[in-house]
């Protein structure tokens, strides 16, 4: 079975804003500082397989994973990258680490919030580069 790096590089940055919002109050400041770091670090890690794995000589998506979710409706968890797109998952992890240690101490109120929606942002951004669309033809209108 091959390792799912599109869904953990989606997924542990969301996570981990999670619990980066569980640390609470500004009291839990540097706790959240931390936490954000380690989850930035962490979702910028599970990106370099991504680029170090992709085999540029091979045309079409790689690291596809495609996961049926509401059947009724057809919609499905689909994921894959091309070329340009697992550069910008790559680039927009390595952002998020900057960003997090640009804010370390120039956020001084709410930092669990703006560490947390950075960390979200990453995620779901990871997630718009990442995610396919299928769709059949007999389900498609035409004008």
């Amino acid at each position: 079975m091959q390792t799912p790096w599109l869904s953990l590089s989606i997924w542990l940055p969301v996570v981990a804003g999670l619990v980066v919002l569980a640390t609470g109050g500004d009291r839990s400041a540097r706790a959240a500082r931390v936490l954000a770091l380690v989850g930035a670090v962490a979702g910028f890690l599970v990106t370099i397989p991504l680029v170090t794995g992709f085999d540029t000589a091979a045309g079409g998506m790689q690291f596809v994973e495609f996961t049926p979710w509401i059947e009724r409706f057809n919609v499905n968890y689909h994921l894959g990258v091309d070329g340009i797109s697992v550069l910008f998952i790559l680039l927009n992890s390595f952002i998020t680490v900057l960003v997090v240690i640009a804010g370390w101490q120039v956020i001084q109120s709410r930092v669990a919030q703006y560490m947390a929606s950075f960390l979200f942002l990453s995620g779901l951004l990871n997630g718009v580069f990442a995610s396919m669309r299928c769709c059949s033809t007999s389900t498609s209108r035409r004008h």
